[in-house]
């Protein structure tokens, strides 16, 4: 598939799959990785972003205290970064990389990565939906992944009644409209988190291991942000060096932007 009929698509739908953005060695290089992680936080070994021993969203992989410099060589790995800067220019900084690691049960519910409001006006809707794309989110199979359930085309559009039950009342009922997105292993998924959209791990998965991969468009004139607790992690002075080069400066942009 072309990067026009990838961009057709992911517009369209909300989503596109793509099949050789990585290759074999690079994800036997991040499956290995991940586990590793997993296996020092399950332990405790290891806590840089306040992840805890349950697992589920693990951040802080960049950091040189996992010993897995590969999460840093995959931000500037040119498979992903052709499509972001297909999508937002070829002028990139850093948005986050973390693992989705689970071997319990887990249903987050029906929601739109929008902010905490579970029930906005038409008006208040559309102009969160509206925006310009300043950001390209990836998630990468590290094995066979059916936990992501969507409704597609809905980014582009205010929710209809049903979706409005499931977003702000059930978020644990169906939709009609519905669709499972499964992954294979090392398949890569382009997403919009503005879709109607669920992670549901089915009981017979024995273990999920997913990576999530943003990255922005940089523009020297942003402003300053406000700070993301999740990733104050990333302020410490041992995360630059231990970038690769490409990523060091998709780093620096990233770090302009924070609060002094």
């Amino acid at each position: 598939m072309g990067i026009a009929s990838i961009k057709s698509e992911y517009f369209d739908q909300g989503y596109v799959i793509v099949d050789d953005a990585i290759d074999p060695v690079m994800l036997d290089r991040l499956e290995a990785g991940a586990r590793s992680v997993w296996s020092q936080v399950r332990k405790g070994a290891v806590d840089v972003a306040g992840n805890g021993q349950d697992g589920g969203s693990i951040f802080g992989l960049l950091a040189p205290e996992f010993g897995e410099p590969v999460f840093g060589q995959i931000l500037a790995y040119e498979g992903i970064t052709r499509y972001a800067e297909a999508f937002l220019g070829p002028e990139l900084r850093m948005g986050h990389v973390h693992l989705w690691a689970a071997d319990g049960g887990y249903d987050t519910g029906w929601h739109r990565d929008v902010g905490p409001a579970k029930d906005n006006t038409y008006d208040e809707e559309m102009a969160l939906l509206s925006r310009p794309m300043v950001g390209l989110r990836y998630q990468v199979a590290l094995v066979d992944d059916p936990c992501l359930w969507l409704v597609p085309g809905s980014h582009r559009r205010y929710r209809t009644e049903e979706e409005r039950q499931a977003l702000a009342f059930d978020g644990k009922r169906d939709i009609s409209t519905q669709v499972n997105v499964p992954l294979k292993r090392g398949q890569l998924l382009l997403w919009s988190g503005y879709t109607v959209h669920r992670g549901r791990k089915p009981p017979e998965l024995d273990q999920r291991l997913s990576m999530t991969i943003g990255l922005f468009r940089y523009d020297p004139q942003e402003p300053k942000m406000a700070m993301d607790e999740r990733f104050r992690w990333k302020l410490a002075a041992n995360i630059r060096d231990s970038l690769p080069p490409r990523a060091q400066l998709y780093y620096d942009r990233w770090r302009a932007l924070q609060p002094e």
